[in-house]
């Protein structure tokens, strides 16, 4: 249920030994455990179910042949996919060692993870990343977590218990035929597992040399014959990550959510889901303020107030074998307090669609959705403001695709589009096409060309932001403010993209996965110098948002698993993306994107009761490009260690090591603030107990 009167306050390398590690792979989409029924999947369709099968018990075979749901917005096996899609299971997440979704994240080729800060990080898929990353869309349960003020996602509110996560389907490439306007470059959507699936209690706690302390509790039980429940609470404390050659500022995190969900089948045509959360809290923030006397700067420590609340009901019915339903509302309340700007957002989203088999040959998914967004935003004058202040948008689409087998069992065509509806764009067109071939069992090669289109985000058409401010010189007397300014007359942004792809059992130990695609962006946002004026005892120097550049992309990723050994087993990646264009090499399109990214997990099982998982990374050199000047980051190699110990039937022990490898690197800087954080070597502990 909406909460908006929530409040909470808490104060709160070897390095190029990894070159060689090029095409030496990694760890794909088979290699996730079959679906509990959920409601948006088997539930609805009468299927049982292996919810508990343990995944090393699945042989390669069986694990292409697990049911997936974002890619088609309908349920399908991965062999069937005709998408660039990597699945993080349950066993990835339990061996991970991860404690947030952002280093969950780091195991998927393609998606660039990068930590700006203690409780900020850069997330994107195929480039474009960075503070403002704003071509991804990341939904939990079905529920879009982007805010539209800069079209990203704040991660330091996405903290699930791990736990109850069912699965992450990462969709790399467009999704927009489906999914809309913001997944032009990916989709991440997070799926939590169904109330029947979490029975019982779990306790879990950690602390360790930065986590101070957290610690979740999970209830779950059955409400007659046909409906379940669970409720969750879970408190973090985190704190703060290491400053180098900067202003030492704060970014420690303190926060408490809560939840419940029911899902209910009161018989097998039909089931039905109410979740919903709430969270408050506080994180440490960073910002660089421009002043009109020297040092022209200050960087100030900040704390956000953080809240919010959300509430979602979801319907799936079958009207009969080859027709069903789903229907989907719900609202969503944001609010956030820091020294930039005080942003508070509503939003209630409706969405229908309809499954349809005709005449055996057509599999149709069509539907229709309208979102109403309401937001405040309050800035800090010359630093951030919003005119008006205060907005309300409606957003329309009508989507409709049609996967068409033209041969049994071998060769399937899939053509859509998605019509969406803005009041300052219009309408926009997103078709797709895609092809399947199966030449044998356990073998496809599919391809897809695709039209994506990103709109405007509220900031980039309404905000004026100070950026910097330039000392006097002898030839300019006085102190030059520049000034970043939104443009109401913005296009949206368009991609073309083509994909093609290949994935296989190569042999009973061994499966694989490769993607390559070429993107073409055109109109891409960036700020243009317009003339200088005076303003009183300053310079104004504006910086006006316009359509200005046009990049190509081009890349590969690929995903391997090997089996070596009944308790042995080796899960790797690796991805190459090459930007070209005018101003390529120092663009927001490579921003943050290193051109090779490698990922290499080993999982051993020491007896029944002890796991050893390893996990090596490797990240190549890039920048980051800022208005006062390009940050180099450096390549780095890293790893983590877990060990735990199942000492008792539902408890397990474990110690988890991060970035092992050397003291602290860094990874990303801000687009707001001048201090530079650094990941470091960590230590913590955890104990998990199910009863």
């Amino acid at each position: 249920m909406a909460v908006s009167g929530l409040s909470y306050h808490y104060r709160s390398r070897l390095k190029q030994l990894w070159v060689a590690f090029v095409f030496v792979s990694c760890c794909c989409s088979p290699f996730s455990l079959p679906l509990p029924a959920t409601a948006t999947e088997t539930a609805v369709e009468g299927a049982a179910a292996a919810p508990d099968q343990a995944l090393p018990d699945l042989s390669l075979e069986q694990l292409l042949q697990v049911r997936l749901f974002s890619p088609a917005r309908k349920s399908q096996t991965l062999s069937d996919v005709t998408s660039a899609v990597f699945v993080i299971n349950q066993e990835d997440i339990r061996r991970s060692g991860a404690t947030t979704l952002p280093d969950l994240l780091r195991m998927v080729p393609g998606v660039q993870v990068a930590s700006i800060d203690g409780n900020t990080w850069a997330v994107s898929i195929r480039g474009f990343n960075g503070t403002f990353a704003n071509k991804l869309l990341v939904l939990i349960d079905g529920r879009s977590v982007y805010t539209p003020l800069y079209g990203g996602v704040y991660w330091d509110v996405q903290d699930l218990v791990l736990e109850d996560i069912d699965r992450i389907e990462v969709i790399r490439g467009s999704g927009s035929t489906m999914w809309g306007g913001n997944a032009v470059n990916g989709v991440i959507s997070i799926i939590t597992k169904d109330a029947r699936d979490t029975a019982g209690a779990l306790v879990t706690g950690l602390a360790g040399s930065r986590e101070r302390g957290t610690a979740a509790l999970r209830y779950g039980s059955g409400i007659g014959d046909s409906s379940s429940y669970r409720l969750y609470l879970k408190y973090l404390n985190r704190g703060e990550s290491a400053a180098a050659g900067t202003p030492a500022v704060s970014d420690d995190q303190e926060m408490t959510r809560g939840g419940f969900r029911i899902d209910s089948v009161p018989h097998n045509d039909l089931h039905l889901t109410v979740q919903g959360d709430f969270y408050g809290g506080s994180a440490g923030k960073a910002f660089t303020m421009p002043t009109l006397t020297r040092p022209y700067s200050v960087t100030l420590p900040q704390t956000a107030e953080l809240y919010g609340a959300n509430l979602l009901t979801r319907a799936d019915w079958l009207q009969g074998p080859s027709s069903r339903f789903s229907l989907q509302l719900y609202y969503d309340r944001t609010d956030r307090d820091n020294a930039l700007v005080s942003e508070a957002r509503d939003t209630l989203d409706l969405d229908l669609q309809h499954n349809l088999q005709v005449a055996r040959i057509h599999e149709i998914t069509w539907g229709a959705g309208y979102r109403f967004l309401h937001d405040r935003v309050d800035g800090t004058r010359n630093l951030f403001l919003l005119d008006p202040p205060s907005r309300s948008q409606h957003l329309l689409n009508l989507f409709l695709q049609d996967e068409i087998t033209l041969v049994p069992e071998t060769l399937r065509l899939v053509a859509g589009s998605k019509l969406e509806y803005t009041e300052f764009t219009g309408w926009g067109v997103q078709p797709s096409a895609r092809l399947l071939w199966t030449p044998t069992r356990g073998y496809s090669v599919w391809g897809a060309v695709t039209r994506s289109t990103r709109t405007p985000s509220r900031g980039e058409q309404d905000a004026r932001r100070g950026i910097q401010t330039v000392p006097p010189t002898p030839t300019v007397p006085l102190p030059t403010v520049v000034i970043a300014t939104g443009n109401r007359q913005l296009d949206p942004e368009s991609l073309i993209s083509y994909e093609i792809g290949f994935r296989a059992d190569l042999t009973d130990t061994f499966a694989a996965d490769l993607s390559s695609f070429y993107n073409q962006y055109r109109g891409i946002i960036a700020p243009r110098q317009g003339a200088p004026f005076r303003d009183g005892s300053q310079i104004t120097l504006p910086l006006n948002l316009a359509n200005l550049n046009d990049y190509d992309s081009s890349g590969v990723e690929l995903a391997l698993q090997w089996q070596p050994a009944a308790w042995w087993k080796l899960k790797g990646g690796y991805s190459f993306i090459e930007f070209s264009g005018a101003g390529a090499d120092n663009s927001l399109a490579n921003r943050a994107t290193p051109a090779h990214q490698g990922t290499l997990r080993s999982q051993v099982n020491l007896g029944r009761d002890i796991d050893l998982d390893l996990w090596a990374r490797y990240a190549g050199r890039n920048s980051y490009p800022l208005l006062t000047g390009s940050v180099q980051i450096p390549a780095y190699l890293t790893m983590d260690l877990r060990l735990a110990w199942r000492a008792l039937p539902g408890l397990e022990l474990s110690l988890v090591g991060q970035n092992l490898l050397e003291e602290r690197h860094l990874e990303s800087v801000s687009d707001l603030s001048v201090a530079r954080h650094q990941v470091e070597r960590t230590v913590y502990g955890k104990a998990a107990w199910a009863f």
